[in-house]
């Protein structure tokens, strides 16, 4: 049985674990739902939302051949068709992947103001 401060470091090793897992690349995962040819077709299926905001979701949605809706799937209530993804899963992948190249950007940004101020090249401090 482990004590309160060994328990504590395995809590500790864990999530530095988990937060080391979550730092990896996947590939792009494109939506799978065409726009229907016609206005009368609707197409249903997901959309991933906010990939670059801290409130990335994902909805379900639908489209006609010039409008579309995230959020329901019954009727359109938006401006220009979409492609979307046929199942929630595949919508989740390609958010993250979105949230991925967003934070890639972030991180850039802030090397880019480090090598500014040190002159030197960001490479691993770590």
């Amino acid at each position: 049985m482990m004590n309160k401060k060994e328990q504590a470091l395995v809590q500790s090793l864990k999530d530095k674990y988990a937060l080391w897992k979550a730092l990896r690349w996947t590939e792009k995962v494109e939506p799978d739902v065409p726009i229907p040819a016609s206005y009368s077709d609707l197409a249903v299926g997901y959309v991933g939302l906010g990939g670059s905001s801290d409130s990335a979701r994902v909805e379900p949605s639908c489209s006609s051949s010039i409008n579309h809706a995230w959020g329901r799937q019954d009727k359109t209530d938006s401006q220009r068709p979409i492609r979307q993804h046929s199942t929630r899963l595949r919508a989740l992948r390609a958010l993250r992947h979105e949230v991925e190249i967003a934070c890639a950007r972030r991180l850039l940004q802030i090397d880019e103001m480090i090598e500014k101020e040190t002159g030197d090249e960001v490479i691993n401090e770590t």
